[in-house]
């Protein structure tokens, strides 16, 4: 039979509540969003966004915030090397067009677009990574993720939480 994700996925709230993570970065999430810190990032997720497979959580809707080593101090550079270690957890992840220029957190930015298939629903996911480099050289990101036929209806959420970001390293 299909596969289903674990429920239906809460619409975004259009209240926002600010998060701070650690020192580094301040950024308002919808009200209705849950955070799931893990070692460099941190995941919001919406009820019924996530499920468990195999052990592992897996996101359907979300937006994952974080830090990751670059081995590069070249934007670009640094951004192919980290999309690449998404591609070895994700043997579907392809990078659909070229970057955009884009500003995260007040600072020179880039924009992915990358598809996926999801391991909880089995259908098109549409994956939007940003990035910019820290003042330490390392990289930092904001993933949105939804399901392609929903990534619309998400997208003034996705939106609200990157305008709103702060980098303070």
């Amino acid at each position: 039979g299909e596969s289903r994700p674990p429920g239906k996925v809460e619409a975004p709230s259009t209240q926002y509540r600010t998060y701070s993570g650690s020192n580094l970065f301040r950024v308002d999430v919808p009200e209705n969003w849950r955070e799931m810190p893990s070692e460099n990032s941190v995941w919001f997720v919406p009820e019924g966004g996530s499920g468990q497979i195999q052990g592992q959580t897996v996101f359907t809707h979300a937006v994952n915030v974080g830090v990751a080593r670059a081995q590069s101090r070249d934007l670009r550079q640094a951004t192919d090397q980290f999309i690449q270690s998404l591609a070895q957890g994700n043997r579907n992840l392809r990078q659909s067009d070229s970057y955009q220029r884009a500003a995260l957190g007040g600072r020179d930015g880039l924009v992915a677009r990358l598809a996926n298939v999801s391991e909880a629903t089995g259908g098109q996911e549409v994956v939007s990574l940003r990035t910019t480099l820290l003042r330490n050289g390392d990289l930092f990101y904001v993933i949105a993720l939804a399901p392609q036929d929903d990534f619309q209806s998400y997208q003034g959420a996705f939106q609200n939480v990157l305008r709103s970001l702060q980098i303070r390293d």
